[in-house]
C-alpha cells in the first residue's frame, strides 16, 4: 500500500483531484498542505492506494499540474 500526498497548484485542482480519485475508489482526504512539502496552494489530497500509475494517469489525464510525495510515515 502506497501512502502519500497529492501536490497541487490552485484549490480548484485540488477540489477537481479529489472527485477523480474518489470516483476511481481510491481512499483519500483533503489535508492542509504538509509543512515539509511545498506547494502554491495551501491544499493536498492524501492518497493511499496499490499504485500510484493509477493517480498519474488519471490526473495526466485530466490535465491537471500536480505533484506526488510518498509519505514516509504512517498517517
Amino acid at each position: 500500500m502506497i501512502k502519500g500526498y497529492v501536490l497541487v497548484f490552485t484549490t480548484s485542482s485540488a477540489f477537481e483531484s479529489e472527485a477523480i480519485l474518489k470516483d476511481l475508489g481510491i481512499t483519500i482526504k483533503l489535508v492542509p498542505t504538509p509543512r515539509e512539502f511545498s506547494s502554491d496552494c495551501g491544499i493536498a489530497v492524501y492518497f493511499e492506494c496499490d499504485s500510484k500509475d493509477i493517480i498519474t494517469n488519471a490526473l495526466d489525464g485530466a490535465k491537471i499540474e500536480y505533484e506526488i510525495k510518498e509519505s514516509k510515515n504512517e498517517k
